[in-house]
């Protein structure tokens, strides 16, 4: 059979179906329209022709679903935006991909970047619950009104959470606009209009004079885990959650050192144990040893979350507000009182360098740090053991 014809109704419906693969014809009235018939015996209207140096093909539709008259219109309407340079096939897509919801965009931003399950759970939750107006909302119908009135209602709740959630909606239109959803991200206009909130810093301690009172009420919980738990953030200045994750595996007793895995800034974090904590850290090690955990919690299977109660018992018995975040924060400004360099106590931090090329060349030695961060152990040892001016000092 032929394969150019002028196309009718009843020519399309004889088409014979190929004993495999697939066969195009063309029409002869209206030039670059085409029919597909696959073996599987289905017949598809397309447009084939080249554009931008290469060949396209714009599918129109089932035959069954549309007569040859409208398949020949609509192949001129899709002739006529080619001979323009316009792409109809990116047109629709486009126009599909702006109609996609934030909650649908979020999940492709997700997709694209290698993130932390944890971040990844705290982006879905600010975006389903936080921006749950907005979730099912077309990320092409939020504007920057829309935007302004989200800012303002989430104020209500806290000026943090407004800017925790508006954050996560930043970089989910950046994306959206990056993949050509939205032509401008409207949270510009939070910069514009100058209505970021200041967050402020937090700045509260254990101070020196509260260092005793505090650590003899933890000496005194009797949940083992929740006391090394809150010695070693004060001791070694990890984060809660890199305490919280910590196995036993990364846990060198010979070496004497802990390593933290995959941290804020995306590496591993090793330390020395300060001599002080070490007995503490064995004793722990007989306790929970057998768990791959450091800080199990009731089902060994899963570790431990902030020990909220022992905490409060702490809080109550001497009236010094404190979280672990705060225990980090000491460790630090201790660090500072006793002279160890900035640059040391970013490194015992793990806190990024920024753009500092020169420390990027420092590697330092274990040793250092083990200096370091004894006498940091050593002036919080000292502050704990001096009472009525006697100093005793702790195994």
């Amino acid at each position: 059979m032929e394969t150019k014809f002028a196309f009718t109704q009843a020519r399309i419906k004889a088409l014979p179906l190929p004993e495999s693969g697939r066969v195009i014809y063309y029409d002869t009235d209206v030039a670059k329209l085409a029919c597909r018939v696959s073996s599987s015996g289905s017949k598809t209207y397309l447009v084939i022709k080249r554009f931008s140096g290469k060949v396209k093909s714009i599918t129109l539709g089932k035959t069954v679903d549309i007569p040859v008259k409208k398949a020949q219109d609509l192949a001129r309407i899709e002739l006529a935006s080619l001979a323009q340079g316009i792409d109809p096939v990116a047109v629709r897509r486009k126009q599909e991909a702006r109609n996609i919801s934030l909650a649908a965009c979020l999940e492709k931003y997700l997709a694209s970047r290698t993130l932390k399950e944890r971040t990844i759970a705290d982006y879905r939750y600010k975006v389903n619950h936080d921006l749950s107006d907005l979730a099912n909302k077309p990320v092409s119908g939020i504007t920057e009104t829309v935007v302004l009135n989200e800012q303002k209602r989430l104020t209500q709740t806290g000026t943090a959470v407004a800017n925790a959630a508006m954050r996560v909606l930043r970089a989910v239109l950046n994306y959206a606009q990056a993949m050509d959803m939205i032509d401008e991200n409207p949270v510009v206009i939070l910069n514009k209009t100058r209505v970021w909130h200041k967050n402020k810093r937090r700045t509260r301690i254990i101070t020196a004079e509260q260092l005793q009172p505090w650590h003899e009420a933890v000496l005194t919980l009797p949940n083992q885990k929740a006391k090394v738990y809150l010695l070693t953030a004060l001791f070694m200045g990890f984060r809660s959650n890199e305490l919280l994750n910590l196995k036993w595996k990364n846990v060198d007793l010979k070496a004497g050192t802990i390593t933290a895995l995959a941290t804020k800034n995306h590496s591993d974090h090793e330390l020395p144990i300060p001599n002080v904590l070490m007995p503490y850290i064995k004793s722990l090690d007989e306790l929970t040893g057998d768990s791959k955990w450091v800080f199990p919690s009731e089902d060994i299977t899963k570790h431990m979350t902030i020990p909220k109660k022992p905490v409060e018992a702490v809080i109550r018995m001497t009236e010094i507000e404190f979280s672990s975040h705060d225990l980090r924060r000491t460790f630090a400004t201790i660090g500072e009182a006793v002279g160890i360099p900035l640059s040391m106590i970013k490194r015992l931090m793990n806190h990024a360098t920024g753009d500092d090329v020169t420390a990027g060349y420092i590697q330092t030695e274990t040793d250092t740090l083990r200096d370091a961060i004894n006498k940091i152990g050593s002036f919080i040892n000292a502050k704990v053991a001096q009472k009525d001016n006697v100093l005793r000092l702790h195994a």
